[in-house]
């Protein structure tokens, strides 16, 4: 089946030019980290060990073209866009100054004039124009994605797949090449005493050939041990599996002179255990005038030893753990040959959902950022355990996993996961569950954890128990269980899902009349005191959850207490939160002995989120739905800012003067805290997010 769709190529999911420059866009499985794709048809990023570790290039890893129209001259070239000014490339440090930029990419080579990348996750598409070459090039680039099928969906790999045509009316020979840096152990330079070990095998296996990279110096349980490979199913392949040794330029120089002069690498070194160096892979075809092929290469790799780092330190600071893929495909070459075996059905099954969803009637600034944000899911954000648990980061910086443990109050605001794939979701609630009450009396008491350790099991401090993330937890359940019917879910966790929701009375409505007060740790970091819209409505959502929850499995005990409690607070709620225009926060101290961090009578944006997510999970209205219609129409109004222009922010820029932004909070009527709460100035994607899908879910389409 043909990658190459034209019902796909519509100016929002186009970009050119400059618009090149920072895409990235990631190819790998779930939880196996992934290679990104750059804006000119390059890879970047290679987040393949267990690790974030943005802006980075692996030094000789290019794809590039040979042609020879009948009777011409042959060319030779990178198969590249031209660089793109500015572009974030291999660092600021020595490679960078006064030493020729981004020459490790070969970037002396000619290349082509000019590119178009067309992102529609789970696929990109990339056209290569280049004047007087006789042929069309266009790239296509997927991991499987496959809604309900978590196996395909987690391949350690990256499919690219090149369509030449022949447009003149001659004969054309062509050799298309990928060349890879051995990957294992990169970044981590032997010593004197601990030198590379590395092999660059060619493999073969029915119609598949690859070159399979190893490092010996790395074995057991050590965190850099690995494989990669580089594989093909052409028939007609010409292989450099190691480039010659040599000094200064003296590898690149031999490889280029040969494949110029023939477009064929027939010369090959002999393969040893020696220090890291690339392999070439070339696919040959003859295409008569106006025919076309597509030729497919495959990336795939396999670090069996996860670990955890903080502070951008080099060493792990916890014991190694299996990643799930690790345990399917054990080296990078099993993982080759299943794929290339099952490409046609995965390749199918992968472009049917992206026709699902952008050939649907959504608009395409919906369905661009549905898509641009599900890709996360193929990032190095999300990791699988070795029994598949999903399990996931905050989000990444550059060089480490930022805020450990699935935290419940961040991933309160992802929905992709628990639709696309609720077998992963389904993992997380028992991950959860099992592992998240170990912090001494309060976990006997019903406080969790919000943060899973790694390994499972480990115990931890508490640090606090997040309200919004506790209570968001048991609604996730209740939504979960209505995506799959799965009545041992419920069976199995309803206990500690009502343990936890019962903690409420320890802490957050400890005279249990339905509406919150006490000590409300949440997502922002602090903890909220006295009664307040965002843990108010969690836990009004979190009631009607455990009620509809117990009903089904017997306890009308339980099921008719937890909806009197909820009828209370919604009077509670609408009576004592509500000003006529939003809903704010109630304080119990007077502005002499007023704790720091509150929000007061400000507009919170995320003010109604937990009745967002009680209607995303079928429970219905928490409070009179005109009073949310209106907060959310006011949270519009006034947070909203098109653009930020004057908007006065002392603590993290996510967004410029001259940018729109949604805001966390303001105060149109005074009132706001010399403290008030921590990011309160800034703009988080994530919130617009949800705002915005709150919008539309109550009619305000315009507005989201």
């Amino acid at each position: 089946m043909s990658l190459f769709r034209p019902a796909f190529e519509t100016a929002p999911y186009t970009f050119s030019g400059d618009h090149l420059r920072e895409i990235a866009f990631p190819l790998g499985g779930i939880g196996t980290g992934c290679i990104s794709l750059d804006g000119r048809g390059g890879l970047r990023d290679w987040e393949i060990f267990g690790r974030p570790n943005k802006n980075t290039l692996m030094e000789k890893t290019f794809p590039c073209l040979w042609v020879q129209e009948e009777g011409e001259v042959p060319k030779a070239m990178a198969l590249l866009g031209p660089r793109v000014r500015n572009w974030v490339g291999e660092g600021a440090g020595f490679w960078n100054y006064g030493h020729g930029q981004f020459f490790k990419q070969m970037d002396g080579l000619p290349g082509f004039d000019s590119v178009e990348f067309l992102g529609t996750f789970p696929m990109a598409r990339v056209k290569f124009h280049k004047d007087g070459l006789p042929l069309q090039v266009e790239l296509a680039a997927f991991n499987p994605f496959i809604p309900l099928d978590c196996r395909s969906s987690s391949f350690p790999g990256a499919c690219l797949v090149y369509r030449l045509k022949n447009r003149s009316n001659r004969k054309v020979k062509a050799s298309l090449a990928w060349t890879m840096m051995n990957p294992v152990a990169e970044g981590f330079p032997p010593s004197a005493e601990d030198k590379d070990l590395c092999s660059n095998h060619v493999v073969r296996d029915g119609a598949v050939t690859g070159i399979l990279f190893s490092n010996d110096r790395f074995a057991g349980r050590d965190h850099r041990a690995g494989t990669a490979c580089l594989s093909t199913t052409w028939s007609d392949v010409s292989l450099l599996p190691q480039w010659s040794s040599g000094a200064w330029f003296d590898a690149v120089q031999s490889f280029w002179t040969e494949f110029r002069e023939t477009g064929r690498l027939e010369g090959h070194a002999p393969v040893s255990h020696q220090e890291r160096s690339p392999g070439t892979l070339a696919a040959c075809v003859t295409l008569e005038p106006g025919e076309e092929v597509e030729v497919p290469f495959f990336i795939s790799w396999t670090f069996q030893n996860s670990v955890k780092y903080w502070g951008g330190d080099s060493e792990p600071k916890a014991e190694p753990w299996t990643p799930w893929h690790a345990t399917k495909w054990p080296d990078a070459w099993q993982a080759a040959k299943e794929f290339h075996l099952r490409r046609d059905e995965l390749t199918e099954k992968t472009l049917a959902f992206e026709e699902a969803l952008f050939t649907s009637d959504l608009p395409p600034e919906i369905i661009q950022s549905v898509s641009a944000t599900t890709s996360i899911l193929h990032s190095p954000t999300v990791i699988r355990l070795e029994d598949g648990s999903f399990w996931a980061w905050e989000g990444c910086s550059c060089n480490e996993g930022c805020c450990t443990g699935s935290c419940t109050h961040v991933w309160n605001y992802s929905v992709a996961q628990a639709w696309l794939f609720p077998e992963m979701q389904e993992s997380m609630r028992r991950t959860d569950y099992k592992n998240s009450f170990n912090c001494g009396p309060q976990g006997r008491e019903g406080a969790m954890n919000f943060r899973v350790m790694i390994p499972l099991g480990a115990e931890a401090p508490l640090w606090h128990a997040a309200s919004d993330g506790q209570l968001g937890g048991v609604v996730q359940l209740y939504r979960d269980w209505r995506i799959t019917g799965d009545q041992k879910l419920i069976e199995d966790l309803w206990p500690a899902a009502k343990r936890a929701l019962e903690f409420s009375w320890v802490q957050w409505d400890r005279d249990q009349d339905g509406l919150v007060d006490g000590d409300q740790h949440n997502t922002y970091d602090i903890n909220f005191q006295g009664p307040n819209p965002l843990t108010q409505f969690f836990y009004l959502a979190a009631l009607k959850a455990g009620a509809a929850i117990a009903a089904h499995l017997g306890d009308v005990a339980s099921s008719a207490k937890y909806l009197d409690l909820a009828e209370r607070g919604r009077k509670l709620t609408e009576e004592r939160l509500w000003n006529g225009r939003f809903f704010v926060q109630e304080s119990p101290f007077t502005e002499k002995d007023a704790p720091k961090y509150q929000h007061g009578h400000g507009c919170l944006s995320d003010q109604v989120f937990g009745q967002l997510c009680a209607s995303l999970a079928g429970l219905g209205d928490l409070v009179d739905p005109e009073l949310v219609k209106r907060a959310l129409k006011t949270i519009y109004e006034l947070n909203f800012q098109r653009p930020l222009g004057d908007h006065e922010n002392l603590q993290r820029v996510f967004a410029m003067p001259d940018e729109p932004g949604l805001i966390l909070c303001s105060w149109p009527d005074g009132g706001r805290p010399f403290y008030p709460f921590v990011y309160s100035d800034e703009v988080w994607t994530g919130i617009e997010y949800q705002v915005a899908t709150h919008l539309a879910l109550v009619g305000l389409k315009e507005e989201a």
